[in-house]
């Protein structure tokens, strides 16, 4: 009879969780503010039974709008008009009936970051005022909902993202198998991992699927691929105060363009120097050991623990130039090696043999000189690599999924969000002990489960 009495229970708090606690099908919507362009994406997931176990989310919409975010800074009054055309949009995609449970964000990276300060607060300010309207849409809006992401939280994104794509999250493997990500985009450069060892810096913790995660993670503003360009010119516009046209180790041979440096224009003439253009790279990665604590540091003074084992996955920037100049094998590992050696090559060669040799566009080929040689120098003097390392794969996608942050930034969300059950388990064998028929202990349970679940409507 006790037994009888503990199915018919369990049935009952299954059949009232699956009816009254779960929602079949959660959405959000993503709107990834980038420096070029807004990136639309909308995710869903089916409800889990509890946070210990995984989310399976999917992306099932995806658009690039133009143009960016920080192209309105001038023109605030614009600014409406654009998001609700996104948000029209991203309406269609959602069904009706889950608009008002599904969270909406605006999450702004290195673009924004970059606008001086008033700019910025201006134009995140005009944003939340519009998104925060709910005459505008009826996407559910939070203090969190618009926000200008740290590039240490774009890294961590982008590590949940790898992890979650290669099944760490969904299996019993140890923490050593977490695979570390290195990111650059155009204005920072990230790198985050599980160090083995003690973590006396740069400390992210998070929780996903029950389980904490102490991360490493840095940013290095304005040692991503455009800001380090930048960067390149304006030292040699220092070297050469006076000078009207200047010679670019950086560039190719036959790469001439002109530079606005001010109230001046100075002409660039590349002139396919490597050994010179590494030089001044390496005086922009250099280490300040004088004032570097805690140690051991990557640039400058800043701390990062032991790269330890772990295996990374290089993207953005990182996988287009290994791909570019054939650095990695059939598995997308990179050697080292071989991009400097072919780095070395490339740089050398004007920008018409560049693309006979490596069929690298006459657009980027001066671009992806200066950034082969860049990459080589930061992963090894700076992040500490081995040369000969084999424990570097430079990906754009995992098992067909792009390796990209926003989906990251969903799970961490969900997981900030996330409860077990409001109909939690009761204690049947304590309940039966003190003689409570079966019919009160179901009444019992079907006025705590809806009683809670009034709490969460």
């Amino acid at each position: 009879m006790e037994m009888t009495v503990h199915v018919i229970l369990s049935m009952a708090t299954l059949f009232l969780m699956d009816r009254a606690c779960a929602v079949p099908v959660q959405y959000s919507v993503m709107l990834d503010a980038g420096s070029s362009s807004t990136k639309l994406r909308v995710y869903s997931w089916p409800e889990r039974s509890s946070t210990s176990s995984t989310l399976h989310i999917t992306e099932k919409y995806f658009l690039r709008i133009k143009p960016p975010l920080s192209s309105f800074q001038e023109n605030l009054e614009l600014l409406p008009e654009y998001l609700l055309n996104l948000t029209s949009l991203a309406q269609s995609q959602v069904p009706y009936y889950s608009h008002n449970k599904t969270h909406i964000y605006l999450l702004a990276t290195a673009g924004i970051r970059f606008l001086k300060e008033e700019k910025a607060k201006s134009l995140m300010d005009t944003v939340r005022r519009v998104l925060s309207d709910k005459r505008n849409h009826n996407f559910k809006y939070t203090e969190r909902s618009v926000r200008i992401l740290s590039g240490e939280e774009e890294g961590v994104f982008a590590w949940i993202t790898a992890n979650y794509h290669n099944g760490f999250f969904s299996s019993n493997r140890s923490l050593s198998k977490a695979v570390g990500v290195l990111e650059m985009g155009g204005g920072s450069t990230q790198i985050t991992f599980v160090p083995d060892g003690p973590l006396l810096a740069h400390m992210f913790s998070l929780r996903i699927a029950g389980k904490i995660y102490n991360l490493y993670s840095h940013s290095y503003l304005n040692f991503g691929k455009d800001y380090m360009d930048r960067r390149i010119k304006e030292y040699l516009i220092q070297q050469n105060p006076s000078a009207k046209t200047i010679l670019n180790p950086c560039s190719l041979e036959n790469d001439n363009y002109n530079y606005d440096n001010g109230d001046t224009t100075v002409i660039f003439r590349g002139s396919s120097s490597p050994s010179e253009c590494l030089s001044i790279i390496s005086n922009f990665l250099r280490h300040s050991y004088d004032t570097c604590y805690p140690k051991p540091c990557a640039i400058g003074s800043i701390y990062q623990p032991s790269i330890g084992s772990d295996i990374f996955y290089a993207t953005a920037s990182f996988a287009f130039i290994a791909a570019d100049l054939n650095a990695t094998d059939a598995t997308g590992r990179l050697d080292i090696v071989k991009l400097n050696q072919t780095a070395h090559d490339y740089c050398s060669k004007t920008i018409e043999e560049a693309y006979s040799v490596y069929r690298v566009p006459s657009a980027y080929g001066s671009s992806t000189c200066m950034m082969a040689l860049y990459i080589t120098e930061l992963l090894t003097f700076s992040y500490g690599f081995p040369v000969n390392t084999d424990r570097i794969f430079s990906f754009q996608k995992v098992n067909g999924k792009s390796l990209d942050w926003p989906f990251g930034a969903v799970v961490y969300e969900a997981e900030l969000m996330a409860r077990d059950y409001p109909c939690g388990p009761i204690p049947l064998e304590t309940n039966a002990a003190a003689g409570q028929s079966p019919t009160a202990l179901l009444e019992l349970l079907i006025l705590l489960c809806f009683s809670t679940l009034c709490a969460f409507v």
